[in-house]
């Protein structure tokens, strides 16, 4: 191989070119309220309301459950929050504060409340349109109202 049919090496005097930051931001959603759900199972508690400890009937429950949310918007979720204590529509979406968190839950992360019947609900939080499950609830109680 000669000179001639080398490749030459890249030049040490060039910067790098990165696209500006707030160029990236400019292209990317500020919000992902406009997408459907997805669940995920990284974070869910391996001690306490565990998927293990339902009856058959109340997985599928929960699976018909979740079919449901799945066809909703972030937006349309947040909005069939809880208007009053004890009376939650649709979903029931809330933020809440629990006293006890699994060691592995993001200190960053947000815990919520999502109805899948009238007893059954899960818990996790959300990150852009996914949401992290963390307890599978199948009485009404982790928060009991």
């Amino acid at each position: 191989m000669g000179k001639k049919d080398q490749i030459p090496k890249p030049s040490q005097k060039k910067q790098q070119r990165r696209i500006p930051e707030a160029a990236t931001q400019l292209t990317q959603p500020s919000s992902t309220d406009d997408e459907r759900p997805s669940f995920r199972f990284t974070y869910t508690d391996k001690n306490r309301w565990l998927l293990s400890d339902w009856t058959s009937s109340e997985i599928n429950d929960l699976m018909e459950g979740i079919k449901k949310i799945e066809k909703y918007t972030w937006a349309q979720i947040k909005s069939h929050g809880s208007k009053k204590r004890g009376e939650s529509v649709g979903t029931g979406y809330k933020l809440i504060d629990h006293p006890t968190l699994p060691e592995n839950f993001p200190e960053d992360g947000r815990l919520s409340e999502m109805r899948i019947d009238d007893k059954k609900r899960i818990f996790g939080f959300r990150v852009q349109s996914i949401y992290y499950i963390v307890w599978f609830d199948r009485n009404h109680s982790v928060l009991p109202e």
